[in-house]
C-alpha cells in the first residue's frame, strides 16, 4: 500500500459511474489493450475457462515491446475489439468477477497519480461518460482535497511522482489560474503561458512559483505584452497545420468511427472538396468562428477552459517525463517544457479549429452535446497515441527530425514575427515558437 496523506481530486471524479453497454463509445475497442504481468499470470494458472466462448488463455499474447510489469501482454483484438466483450460489457468481470480484469481496465478512465504524499485522481475524457461530467458542469473541474484512510487503488495502476515540498501542485494551480484569467481571450492566455513556460527552464518548481505568481499578477493588471496584444490567429495556418496533422494521424492507424463522423462534419461545414482554394476554406472558416463558434464560446465559457484544466492536472504540465514501472520525474529542461507546451496548444488548436467547422455544420443548433462528442473522440483519437505526440514536435521543431519545415511552418515563419519586423532584430527561437502557436491559436 501506498504511504499517501491525503486525496487531491476534480469534484466531478466522484461522481463517474462507468454505464457498461449504454455507452455510445466503449473502451474495449479502437485501441490496444495492455494486460499487467499478475493479471496474465492469473489467466494462465485457471483451469481451462470459456470466456466469449472463447479459451480465457488465448485471448492474451506476450508483448514484445513490453517495458515493464503493467504492459506484460496484450488481448488479441479482433477487428480492434476486445476478445472478452460481449453485449456491450465485460465477459471476463462478468464471468470471474473484477479481480480478473487487468489493471488499466480496472482503473479507466480514472487517473492515478501520486505527487509527493498526495494521490491525484482525474479523468480521461476519451471516455464519453467521463467527458459528459467535465463539459457540461462550470464547476466540475474545481479540485478539492480531503484525508482518506485508505484510498481504494491498484497499485500497479497508480504512477508516481516526487514532489517533497508540494511545489509542483503550487506550479499547476497558478498554471490553472492563468487559464482561469477571462481578462483575456483563451488563446492570449495559452500565448502567455509559451513564454512564462520558457523562463521556468532549469529551475526547480518551488522557485518556479515567484515568477508564476508574477506573471499571472502582471495579466491581472492589463500588462500584457503588446506585441502580442496585437497578434491574431491565422484561418489559414490553422486549417493546414490541423489537415495536415490529423490526415497523418487518421492515415497511420485505426481511427474511432466517433471521430471519423466529427472529422466529416468538420469537413462537410466547410464545404471542402478536392477543388476548394484554401482561400475559399479560410473564409468559410472566419464566418463560421464569428457567426456561430465564438457566440457559443462566449455563451459556455467552461468548456475548453474545463478541457485545458484537466489536461493541465492530469499531465502534471509542464514538468511530467516518463520513466519505467509508472513512474515519472519533473523534468525542467527546456526542451521538455517547450514540447509540453507545444502539445497543449496543439491539442487545443485542433480541438477548437474541429469545432469551428463543425459549426458551420450546425449552425445555430450548435451544443454542448457536439463539444463533448468532439472532445471525447478527438481524446481516444489522438491523446493516448505517443506516435502522433512525437509528429507534434517533429513538425513544430523540424530540425530536431533533421527534416525542413513544412509548407505551413514556412508560412507561419513569414507572419509571426512582429518584433524582428518592428525592431530589425532577430527575435529569439522561444518568442519565434511562441508567435507561431498564437498564429494557431488566437482568434
Amino acid at each position: 500500500m501506498l504511504n499517501v496523506q491525503s486525496v487531491r481530486q476534480p469534484k466531478c471524479f466522484d461522481h463517474f459511474r462507468c454505464i457498461g453497454a449504454a455507452c455510445e463509445d466503449t473502451c474495449c475497442a479502437g485501441w490496444g489493450i495492455v494486460v499487467d504481468q499478475q493479471t496474465y499470470e492469473k489467466y494462465q494458472s485457471l483451469p481451462a475457462r470459456q470466456i466469449a466462448g472463447k479459451d480465457l488463455s488465448a485471448l492474451v499474447e506476450f508483448y514484445d515491446a513490453r517495458s515493464s510489469s503493467r504492459d506484460y501482454a496484450r488481448f488479441r483484438l479482433e477487428e480492434a475489439v476486445c476478445p472478452a466483450l460481449e453485449q456491450g460489457v465485460c465477459a471476463i468481470q462478468q464471468t470471474l468477477g473484477e479481480p480478473y480484469i487487468p489493471d488499466l481496465c480496472s482503473t479507466y478512465p480514472r487517473s492515478l497519480t501520486v505527487i509527493g504524499r498526495t494521490l491525484e485522481r482525474s479523468l480521461h475524457l476519451s471516455c464519453p461518460e467521463a467527458a459528459r461530467l467535465v463539459l457540461n458542469d462550470p464547476d466540475s473541474m474545481v479540485l478539492q482535497e480531503r484525508v482518506e484512510e485508505e484510498p481504494l487503488h491498484r497499485s500497479g495502476s497508480v504512477a508516481l511522482i516526487a514532489d517533497p515540498d508540494d511545489s509542483l501542485h503550487r506550479v499547476r494551480a497558478l498554471v490553472i489560474d492563468v487559464i482561469g484569467e477571462r481578462s483575456l481571450p483563451l488563446g492570449q492566455r495559452i500565448v502567455s503561458l509559451g513564454f512564462v513556460v520558457d523562463k521556468l527552464a532549469g529551475i526547480d518548481p518551488a522557485d518556479a512559483v515567484p515568477i508564476l505568481e508574477d506573471h499571472l499578477n502582471y495579466l491581472r493588471q492589463g500588462l500584457f505584452p503588446d506585441d502580442l496584444m496585437a497578434q491574431r490567429g491565422d484561418a489559414a495556418f490553422q486549417l493546414e497545420t490541423v489537415l495536415e496533422l490529423a490526415i497523418a494521424r487518421i492515415g497511420s492507424d485505426y481511427t474511432p468511427p466517433r471521430f471519423v463522423k466529427c472529422f466529416s462534419d468538420f469537413l462537410v461545414g466547410l464545404e471542402w472538396t478536392a477543388d476548394t482554394s484554401m482561400e475559399e476554406l479560410a473564409a468559410r472558416y472566419d464566418s463560421s468562428s464569428e457567426r456561430y463558434f465564438l457566440p457559443f464560446v462566449r455563451r459556455h465559457e467552461h468548456l475548453l477552459e474545463n478541457y485545458l484544466i484537466g489536461y493541465i492536472f492530469r499531465t502534471a504540465f509542464p514538468y511530467r517525463s516518463k520513466l519505467p514501472d509508472r513512474k515519472f520525474s519533473i523534468d525542467s529542461r527546456a526542451e521538455s517544457l517547450r514540447n509540453s507546451f507545444i502539445l497543449l496548444a496543439v491539442h487545443y488548436a485542433m480541438i477548437r479549429t474541429f469545432f469551428i467547422g463543425m459549426a458551420a455544420m450546425y449552425k445555430d443548433n450548435l451544443s454542448v452535446d457536439h463539444a463533448v462528442k468532439l472532445v471525447q473522440s478527438y481524446s481516444k483519437a489522438f491523446l493516448h497515441i505517443s506516435s502522433f505526440e512525437k509528429s507534434v514536435i517533429e513538425y513544430f521543431v523540424p530540425e530536431r527530425a533533421g527534416q525542413a519545415a513544412l509548407p505551413a511552418m514556412e508560412r507561419a515563419g513569414q507572419a509571426a514575427l512582429p518584433v524582428s519586423e518592428r525592431t530589425g532584430q532577430a527575435a529569439s527561437p522561444a518568442i519565434e515558437r511562441v508567435s507561431k502557436i498564437a498564429l494557431l491559436v488566437m482568434d
